[in-house]
């Protein structure tokens, strides 16, 4: 078995390319600067190693490039169905809200949220979609207030 090393940079670039994403979303959304930003794209895997130019980025915003391209381009491939226990398993075990918190906050039906954790295959597709979208704000709203 191998284990091929993720090339973030190289990720990112192809993104960038494709249309997915531009150089300002992704400054917008890292706070990355654009130098910092450029950077990181023109670096390889290659470019690892001890030198004496400091780099133009910080380990932490290099991280945080990182852990974004992950989720741009390998998180895409998890199913909708474990996305959305991921997202109730972020709420309830990160934010430490319960499934009666999430219901309440939402407009939904605690029972419903419990289901949808459990298996949400068994859940109608209307009340999943409406829990996907009301969750995911909710999550988008805890995120943004950590900031």
């Amino acid at each position: 078995m191998t284990v091929e090393a993720f090339d973030a940079a190289a990720g990112l670039r192809r993104l960038l390319a494709e249309g997915g994403i531009t150089e300002e979303g992704l400054q917008s959304l890292t706070g990355v600067s654009p130098d910092a930003l450029r950077a990181f794209l023109s670096a390889g895997q290659s470019d690892t190693g001890l030198t004496t130019t400091p780099p133009a980025f910080s380990s932490e915003e290099s991280m945080r490039l990182s852990i974004l391209a992950a989720q741009l381009i390998e998180g895409m491939t998890i199913p909708d169905d474990e996305r959305l226990t991921g997202i109730l398993d972020s709420l309830m075990f990160e934010l430490h809200l319960t499934a009666e918190n999430i219901a309440t906050l939402a407009g939904l039906d605690a029972d419903d949220v419990h289901a949808a954790r459990r298996d949400p295959r068994s859940v109608p597709a209307e009340k999943k979609y409406a829990i996907a979208i009301r969750v995911s704000y909710l999550l988008n709203a805890f995120t943004r207030a950590a900031k």
